[in-house]
Formats: structure tokens, C-alpha cells, sequence
């Protein structure tokens, strides 16, 4: 099929003449070239069309200017800091998004750099950045305040919570306060080094959760190292007549005692079982009571060593008086001339022991009632036997002098 072009221009549809220089249409392949969208080079004007609209029915200017730039503005969006221009025609266009959270990096800065490990920052940096979502500018207070009571937080440090429910409660304890993310670290570190030194077998007290127990009873590192001495002493040095001294006079084994010393929650629940007094008076921080009662232990262990048996009130009595270096001595005159007392005292129907003598030469309780007789029943020996008695003076200068 082919299409007779000047009918076409006879018909005024390429009004102006044939031709591409005439200043109408034409088609751009010959007369005889088929039909095809855009096939129609423009060499004139369109009916109707007045050169500066838009052909199609648009309203922009043909030759209209592009916008320009009328101005710019920076707004936060969550984190970041976003800089927009805006245009003449309304628009706006975003050049520039930084991230920007100074707060937020000084409050990360300051967990990395109190010694938190890398994964534990990264969760607390999560929770910094969704606070940022709904709070465009978040201050320090307020991050601290959403990390503080945070569950990851809340675990890490969790002596910190214990204190803090203690003190809500009214039943805070001397040396009670919340520490710091450095303090509490510091204090772990410090925990770990008097561990270390004292050569506690390793996986013993090393991690953070073993810490909390000391932490949360406000155990200061002067304590700890009091504790960490006489645990030490009990696990290495005690010998058999101290540790059954122990369990003699409180019903205490080795192990309940280092337990005692370096963990003060196992405290109550050993103590449970000796009397309800005791409980009373070994509670939390009893590391005092404790020393008390190893060293009284001790005592009592030098006494049996010797054939003794002192009891738990003699000795506890020469630990309190200062005399736990004396008694050794004071033990073995005593123990020598235990028989002859108890002869003397039984001639005299009054009773009379090596306990009178320990009494007399330590300066305890008693002791100068306890001399008093002791020199009266000697006297009355001497007296009734014309001489010197089984006590001679040599053994009573002895005494004496302890």
C-alpha cells in the first residue's frame, strides 16, 4: 500500500507546500515511505500551537528556566544531621546526612573506656541509638538514665541493683553506695589481683559474676584482703587440732570457714545450723567475728596439743585479751604441773586445775582468785608436810612469770 502524499497536501493536512524547506511536513523517507510514530520532522508550525506551550497540553514553558537554589537548612532526623536546599519552585533536595550524636559518643567513650568488653559497649551503643529514633536530641542525662535501667546493664552490674533495692528498702549497711561503671570495674580488678597473689587456685574468684557477692555486701578490698589472709591460713597452715577445734566449738569445717571468709552470702545458711544467737552475730560482714573465731580455734588447738582442753570460752577470752602469742607458753608450764594441782585441789576439797594456772599466768578472768588459792593450798601444803609441797618454787616462780 502506498500513499499518495500530494492528495494529502491537496487536503491541507501538511499545509505550506511539499518540501523540507517549505515550512510545512513532510515525511522524512520519500513519498512512498511507510507511516511510523515520529516519522514526521518538524519544519514549520502545528496548527494551534503558538511555539511556547507544551504540545501535549502541559502548562510548563517550553523554554522555561530550571529552579534554582532559594536556600539551605540542616535538621536532625534521629542521629543524623541532614542539610536540604531548598528550591524556587518548592521542592528541596537533601545534599549532605552526618552522622552526629556528641552525646552519645561521649556517654559510649565513657563505657569503653572505664574497660567494658567490646560486645558489652555494642549493646549499650544499641540502646543509645534507639533513644536517638524518638528523641532528636537526647541529653547524657537521659541516656544514662535508659542505660541504667537496662536489663544488660542491670546484669553486668548487678551488686549495683542488690545495693540499690537495700537502700530503697531502709536497710542500706555501712560503706553501702552505688559505683560507677570504673569504680565497679576497678574494684573487680582489685578483687582478682588479691586473688591472684594469694595464689588461690585459678578459676577461683576470677570472673565478674563471682564478684558480685563481695561487691553487693559493700566488701572494700581492705576487707577482702583480711579475708583472702585467714582463708589463706585455713587452707594452708591450719593442722588438725585447729580445724577440730573448729568444728568443736562451732560446728564449723574447714571449707564452711574459707566459705565464710571469702563469700559472705554462704554466711546465714552455714550459721542456720549452730544457734540462732550465733546468726545473729556472724551476719553479713562478720569478717572480724570470723577472725575471732579461727584464732580462738587455734588457741584451742595449742591447748590440745598439750593434752589440754581449754574450751571455746577460755579461749575465745585469750584472743580477745591479746594473749594468743603467750599461750603456748602459758599452755605447757600449765599442762606440767596439771596433775599436782588437781592432787592439791583435791586435798584439800577444793578444785583446782591447770586452767587455774593458765587464768593466773595470763591475767584472764579470775585469775587473781585463781592465784589467791592456788598459794593458799601450796601454803597450807607446805605447812602440813614441813617443807616444800609438790609445787616447789621453782614451778611456782615459773608460773609466775609467764
Amino acid at each position: 500500500m502506498s500513499i499518495d502524499w500530494s492528495a494529502l497536501q491537496n487536503m491541507n493536512i501538511f499545509p505550506g507546500g511539499s518540501g523540507l524547506n517549505t515550512g510545512g511536513y513532510s515525511p522524512s523517507g520519500g513519498a512512498n515511505a511507510p507511516i511510523t510514530p515520529f516519522d514526521f520532522t518538524l519544519g514549520g508550525t502545528v496548527p494551534g500551537w503558538d511555539g511556547t506551550t507544551d504540545p501535549d497540553g502541559g502548562s510548563t514553558p517550553r523554554d522555561a528556566a530550571p529552579p534554582t537554589v532559594a536556600g539551605v537548612y540542616t535538621k536532625r532526623e534521629g542521629m543524623y544531621l541532614v542539610t536540604y536546599e531548598r528550591m524556587s519552585d518548592g521542592t528541596q533536595r537533601e545534599i549532605d546526612r552526618a552522622k552526629e550524636r556528641s552525646a552519645g559518643d561521649d556517654v559510649e567513650a565513657m563505657f569503653t573506656n572505664a574497660g567494658l568488653d567490646r560486645a558489652f559497649v555494642s549493646q549499650l551503643v544499641g540502646i543509645i541509638d534507639g533513644l536517638y529514633q524518638g528523641n532528636a536530641a537526647p541529653t547524657q542525662g537521659e541516656m544514662l538514665n535508659k542505660i541504667y535501667n537496662s536489663e544488660p546493664y542491670k546484669k553486668r552490674f548487678a551488686a549495683n541493683e542488690t545495693i540499690r533495692q537495700r537502700l530503697a528498702d531502709g536497710q542500706g549497711r555501712p560503706g553501702d553506695r552505688l559505683l560507677s561503671p570504673k569504680e565497679y570495674i576497678d574494684l573487680e580488678n582489685t578483687y582478682r589481683t588479691i586473688f591472684q597473689d594469694a595464689q588461690m587456685p585459678t578459676g577461683f574468684y576470677d570472673a565478674p559474676d563471682d564478684f558480685n557477692n563481695l561487691i553487693s555486701n559493700s566488701i572494700s578490698a581492705a576487707e577482702l584482703q583480711s579475708r583472702v589472709n585467714v582463708a589463706q591460713d585455713a587452707l594452708q597452715k591450719a593442722d588438725k587440732t585447729t580445724l577440730d577445734s573448729l568444728t568443736k566449738y562451732y560446728n564449723l569445717s574447714q571449707g564452711d570457714l574459707v566459705a565464710y571468709l571469702l563469700d559472705p552470702t554462704k554466711t546465714m545458711p552455714v550459721l542456720e545450723g549452730i544457734s540462732k544467737q550465733a546468726a545473729n552475730v556472724y551476719g553479713m560482714n562478720s569478717r572480724s567475728d570470723l577472725e575471732r573465731m579461727y584464732e580462738s580455734s587455734k588457741v584451742g588447738g595449742a591447748a590440745a596439743r598439750q593434752g589440754l582442753d581449754v574450751g571455746k570460752s577460755m579461749s575465745e577470752e585469750i584472743v580477745d585479751q591479746g594473749k594468743a602469742k603467750q599461750a603456748d607458753e602459758a599452755f605447757s608450764i600449765a599442762g606440767a604441773q596439771d596433775t599436782d594441782l588437781r592432787r592439791l585441789g583435791r586435798l584439800y576439797d577444793q578444785p583446782l586445775d591447770f586452767k587455774d594456772l593458765v587464768k593466773e599466768s595470763l591475767s584472764l578472768t579470775g585469775g587473781v582468785d585463781s592465784g589467791k588459792k592456788r598459794r593458799k593450798l601450796a601454803s597450807k601444803e607446805r605447812a602440813s608436810f614441813g617443807g616444800q609441797g609438790a609445787l616447789d618454787r621453782t614451778s611456782l616462780r615459773k608460773a609466775q612469770d609467764v
